[in-house]
Order: structure tokens, then C-alpha cells, then sequence
């Protein structure tokens, strides 16, 4: 059976705000149940003309996120609503499949991304053995020889040291990140709503100086603030729609997804396998970078934005042409889906565009589109 295509046809999503900040009373639900309807709203859709929703979510508790977030969209609930975890890879792995869906002719519109409240998020704590005490911890293991005790950023000290990654180079990556971002704050308002009194901005980015960069290592050690995406809350959702919902209704705004995928990898090395994947995405569609008009790369650690860059020989004027989430932050499980919408709203004239990002684990997803 022929593939059937499937298209992107509206995207929206909450400003980014670090933890604590505008949005930190907003429970994860609500979030989404906003951005959810907004995402419908753009394109003058009825919420009962969704077949299905995916929703990523990582710092959760748990419970079917999706379901939760569906009822209280006020959508039909016999949308079961698809709930998926898997941590950083998530926004963009919802989107890869209810693509998928839409493909095989089992659904004409689906909304697909992920909400995250960083803020709101519960304590999980950890027994080592049945009746002992447990321990709180910020996160699970995520491969069988992980200590959840140990920061993620730990497995970025080893790769600056392998590749020679000076502070230097990260120094200019996060002042550049935060630049592009402080000079496209106003573009940023037609993908931002607006949710509860926030403003379409999203209000992390700042001049750095090196000065502020060497004291923020001093103080945190080799991740540090300056150099890692900051704990953020957030939502994004996009619209994707078989042919026959794009050629019902009149579309300002239309977005091929021409192909997406996740792999996995060294979970040691998880950090850099995003340059294994977007080099399999040119190969796989017969592309080269030349091929590609801009790339949303995830920054959650300069020194592995760096790295990503240099192992797939990408064209640094190509990525985070309007910053990224070093300037930006990082709701974990919405993080992918906010490249997406990005990208959706970057893209014009038949240009092709590419969101990458890695997974704890061991885990690198990517996503390529074509603007109609």
C-alpha cells in the first residue's frame, strides 16, 4: 500500500520559561490543554475533528498524560489520548508517530507534542531493596549501568576532553545562541501564545561576557549554568493532517513532513549521536547539506551542540539561525516538539528543514520538512 503524506498544517507552543519563573502554577495539563486548543484554533478546526493526541512528558507522574491532557482540552473522550516517555527525544518522537499514523491512513489529524512544568514536577524517590528507606533522586536510570545520583551533564566533562573542546568554543557558542535569540525575540510571537498573563517572549536570553561565563564554572563546575539549556517549563503541539484535510481546507500555512525517525546508540555517548542521525536523514532522502536551509539543533550542553555540529560537518550559519535552548531553555519532554514548531514557522518557499535531538540513554531523534 502506498504511503500516504502527511503535513504539518498549524504549530504552537507556550514562551519558554526557566523554573520558578511565569508560568510555575501551572499544572502540566493545563498547560497543554491551552496550547492544545490554540494549536486548532489557528487553523478554524473543531477539537472534534482530532482522531487522536500524543502527548511527551518527562518529569511527570505518570498516569496516561495524554488522556489527561485530552479531557481537559475538552476533547471527545473517546480520544484515548497517547502518552509518551521518552525523556529529551520525546516532542519529537510524538510527532514521528502519529506521522506514522497519519501515513497508514489510520487518522487525518492528529496533534502530537509535549507540555513540561519543571516547576510543578513531583519528587521521586527510589528504594534500593524492598522496606529500605528511599532515596530522592531527580530522575531514573536510564541504562543499566546509569547512576541516577550523578548529573547527565557528567558524560558531556569526558566527550570536551576527547574532542578537545576548549571553554573558549563554548564561550562563543552560548554567546552566539544568546544573541541570535536577544535579536529574534519579536519573530518568536507568531509561533507564542500567550498562557496565563505570559508574555510572546521567551524571556531567558541575555548578553553574556566571558567574565560571567569563567565565574559561573567556578562556582558549578564543568556544566554550569552559562553552558547548559536551564530547567524550563513549557508546551508545544502541532496540527499534522493527511492530503485530504489539506486539500478540504484553505491553509495559510502548509509543512510537508517528509521523513523522521529515532535511533540508538553508545548511551555513554548519548549526547552526540544527533550528527549519526541527521547524517543518516541526508543519506536516507538523497540530500546534502547544501539541500537544507535551516537546522534546529537541540543545545541542551554547549560543548555537545559543538560536537553535533563537527561530526556531521553541518554549516554553522544553518543551525539555530534565531538561537536555541542554551538561550531559550529546556522543558524536557516538550523540547523537541518547540524545534518543530520552530521549524514550521521558519520554513518558506519549498525549503527543506531538519530538527535533531538527543535522548538520555542512548538516543537521537530527527525530523525533516518541506515547506509546501
Amino acid at each position: 500500500m502506498k504511503k500516504r503524506k502527511a503535513y504539518i498544517i498549524s504549530a504552537a507552543r507556550t514562551p519558554i520559561v526557566p523554573v520558578g519563573g511565569a508560568l510555575k502554577n501551572i499544572p502540566v495539563h493545563e498547560m497543554a490543554a491551552e496550547i492544545l486548543n490554540e494549536a486548532l484554533s489557528r487553523i478554524n478546526l473543531p477539537n472534534s475533528a482530532v482522531d487522536a493526541v500524543f502527548v511527551s512528558n518527562a518529569m511527570g507522574g505518570g498516569g496516561n498524560i495524554a488522556r489527561l491532557c485530552t479531557l481537559t482540552a475538552g476533547f471527545s473522550n473517546h480520544i484515548l489520548g497517547t502518552s509518551v516517555d521518552r525523556q529529551c527525544v520525546g516532542g519529537l518522537d510524538a510527532i514521528i508517530e502519529a506521522t506514522k499514523r497519519i501515513q497508514q491512513g489510520e487518522a487525518n489529524l492528529i496533534l502530537a507534542g509535549g507540555a513540561e512544568s519543571f516547576s510543578l514536577r513531583p519528587e521521586r524517590r527510589y528504594p534500593n531493596k524492598w522496606n529500605e528507606k528511599p532515596t530522592l533522586l531527580e530522575r531514573p536510570p536510564f541504562f543499566p549501568t546509569d547512576d541516577p545520583t550523578l548529573p547527565l551533564g557528567d558524560a558531556i566533562k569526558s566527550l570536551k576532553k576527547e574532542y578537545c573542546i576548549s571553554d573558549k568554543e563554548e564561550f562563543e557558542w552560548v554567546q552566539n545562541s544568546h544573541q541570535k535569540a536577544i535579536t529574534a525575540k519579536k519573530s518568536f510571537a507568531e509561533e507564542i501564545h500567550a498562557i496565563d498573563g505570559t508574555n510572546k517572549i521567551d524571556p531567558f536570553a541575555r548578553e553574556l561576557t566571558w567574565k560571567t561565563f569563567k565565574k559561573s564554572e567556578e562556582r558549578f563546575g564543568h556544566t554550569h549554568p552559562c553552558n547548559t539549556a536551564p530547567k524550563a517549563d513549557g508546551a508545544a503541539f502541532v496540527a499534522i493532517a493527511s492530503e485530504e484535510i489539506v486539500e478540504k481546507y484553505t491553509l495559510s500555512h502548509c509543512v510537508e513532513i517528509v521523513d523522521g525517525f529515532t535511533l540508538g546508540g553508545d548511551p555513554e555517548k548519548f549526547p552526540i549521536l544527533p550528527a549519526e542521525a541527521m547524517k543518516e536523514l541526508l543519506i536516507k532522502n538523497t540530500l546534502s547539506w547544501d539541500d537544507i536551509t535551516q537546522i534546529e539543533l537541540m543545545e541542551a550542553y554547549a560543548t555537545q551542540a559543538i560536537l553535533c555540529a563537527k561530526l556531521s560537518d553541518v554549516p554553522l550559519a544553518k543551525i539555530n539561525p534565531h538561537g536555541g535552548a542554551i538561550s531559550r531553555g529546556h522543558p524536557i519532554g516538550a523540547s523537541g516538539a518547540v524545534l518543530a514548531t520552530h521549524l514550521f514557522h521558519s520554513l518558506e518557499n519549498k525549503s527543506l528543514g531538519m530538527a535533531a535531538i538527543a535522548g538520555a540513554g542512548g538516543l537521537a531523534s530527527v525530523l525533516l520538512l518541506r515547506s509546501k
